[in-house]
C-alpha cells in the first residue's frame, strides 16, 4: 500500500466525472451545476449538513468548562451527539441506549470515576487545546482503531477541515480514481491526514470542472456516491481500455490530457509552426485535438494525426466550432461568424493548412460532421 503522497488520477477522474454528471442529470431531469443547487445531489448528500449542525448543537463543546472533567456531562454530550436518529456517519450497533451497548467504551467509563476523568479529560482537551496529532492517539488508546468514530469527531470539531469516513467505500471510491490509498484496517493518524488530502485533491479538481465553489463534504458526496451508488446501478465509466495498458501508457494518457506530455512536443516536433498562420511562438501555441478528447478512443488521443497546433484565436474557433478545414485544408467559416467577427479575429477565408495527411482527413470528417457550426 502507497501512503506516500497518494493522488487522484486526472484522467479517471474524469470520466468518471463526465459519468457522475449524466447520472444526477438523469436523476433529476435538470443540468448539474453545482452540488448545492442540485435537487438529487441535495436529496441524497444535503442532510449530512444537518447532522454535522445537530451533533455539534448536542455536543455544545464551547459551552465545556475544564471544571466540568469528571462530572460525566461530557461523555452524556457525546452520546447524544453521536445518537442522532437519522444519522448514518457513524456505525453505533443495535438499539441506541446503555442497554444496547452495555460494552461501549463511553457507557462503561461512566460508572468508573477515574475513567469517566480520563475520557473526560480527552475529550475535552480534542475540542478546545490538543492538536491533530495529540488527540487523534489519545482517542485510539479510549476507542481503539474505531475509524469512523474517531473520524465523527474531528467532523464535528470542523467540517471544513474535516470528514466522516467509511473506510469500504472510500476505498473503493479512491480505486476508481485511480489513487492506491486504503484506509480500511489502517486507522492512524498519517493515513486519516492522507484521507483529508485526497478529498482536498478531489475538492479542487472538482471545483475546477464547475468553475464554481466545491466544500470538502461535497468531494466526499462524490466519492461517496461513486461507489455507493453508481457502481451498484452500473452507471460508472468505462475504463477498461485505459486500465489494460501499461503504466508507461496510461502515464501519457495522463501528460496529454493536462497539456505537459507527448502530445504537445510531437505536434510542435510535427508542425514547428501554426498549422494556419505560421506563427512560431511556442507559448503561444495550442495544441488542439481535431476529434475531441471525450470523443476519441485511447489511440486517438495521443495520435500525431489527431491534432494541429493553432494560434490561439483559430484554436478557439476550431474547439467551438466556428470554423473547420476540408479535406484540401481550406478553411471552412461558420454562418454564424460576421465578417466583423472575422476582422477582429484576424482570420480571412484564404486561409488554409500548410498540409494534410490521410489520417487527418478522417479526423476532420468527424468535425466537420459533429462539431462545426
Amino acid at each position: 500500500m502507497a501512503t506516500d503522497k497518494p493522488g487522484i488520477n486526472p484522467y479517471l477522474f474524469e470520466r468518471q466525472f463526465h459519468a457522475f454528471r449524466m447520472f444526477v442529470e438523469e436523476k433529476a431531469g435538470v443540468p448539474f451545476v453545482s452540488f448545492g443547487s442540485h435537487p438529487y445531489t441535495e436529496e441524497q448528500e444535503g442532510y449530512k449538513y444537518e447532522i454535522h449542525k445537530a451533533a455539534r448543537g448536542a455536543l455544545a463543546f464551547q459551552t465545556w468548562k475544564r471544571k466540568d472533567i469528571g462530572n460525566g456531562e461530557i461523555i452524556a454530550a457525546t452520546i447524544k451527539s453521536i445518537e442522532i436518529p437519522q444519522s448514518n456517519l457513524v456505525p453505533w450497533q443495535g438499539r441506541f441506549g446503555k442497554e444496547a451497548r452495555p460494552q461501549q467504551p463511553l457507557y462503561e467509563a461512566q460508572n468508573d470515576p477515574e475513567r469517566r476523568k480520563f475520557v473526560e479529560n480527552c475529550l475535552f482537551r480534542l475540542y478546545h487545546e490538543s492538536t491533530e496529532v495529540e488527540s487523534f492517539d489519545e482517542l485510539i488508546s479510549i476507542f481503539g482503531r474505531t475509524y469512523p468514530l474517531l473520524a465523527y469527531f474531528y467532523f464535528i470539531k470542523d467540517r471544513s477541515k474535516y470528514l466522516p469516513i467509511a473506510p469500504t467505500f472510500f476505498d473503493r471510491a479512491f480505486e476508481l480514481l485511480g489513487a492506491d490509498f486504503k484506509t480500511s484496517r489502517c486507522c492512524s493518524r498519517e493515513n486519516y491526514a492522507n484521507y483529508i488530502g485526497l478529498i482536498g485533491e478531489l475538492k479542487d479538481m472538482l471545483a475546477h470542472e464547475l468553475s464554481t465553489e466545491v466544500t470538502l463534504l461535497d468531494a466526499h458526496s462524490f466519492a461517496w456516491m461513486l461507489s455507493a451508488q453508481m457502481e451498484s446501478e452500473k452507471k460508472l465509466a468505462d475504463v477498461e481500455e485505459y486500465l489494460s495498458l501499461s503504466s508507461t501508457e496510461q502515464e501519457a494518457i495522463v501528460k496529454a490530457r493536462i497539456g505537459q506530455g507527448q502530445f504537445r512536443k510531437s505536434l510542435i516536433n510535427y508542425w514547428s509552426v501554426c498549422a494556419v498562420t505560421g506563427c512560431s511562438e511556442p507559448g503561444l501555441l495550442r495544441a488542439s485535438h481535431i476529434k475531441p478528447w471525450s470523443k476519441s478512443t485511447v489511440t486517438e488521443r495521443l495520435s500525431l494525426y489527431n491534432g494541429l497546433l493553432l494560434s490561439p484565436a483559430l484554436d478557439l474557433c476550431f474547439d467551438s466550432g466556428y470554423v473547420s478545414f476540408d479535406d484540401t485544408g481550406n478553411i471552412m467559416l461558420s454562418e454564424k461568424l460576421s465578417e466583423g467577427d472575422l476582422t477582429a479575429l484576424g482570420i480571412h477565408r484564404n486561409m488554409k493548412l500548410a498540409k494534410i495527411e490521410p489520417d487527418h482527413k478522417k479526423h476532420m470528417a468527424y468535425h466537420r460532421e459533429n462539431i462545426f457550426k
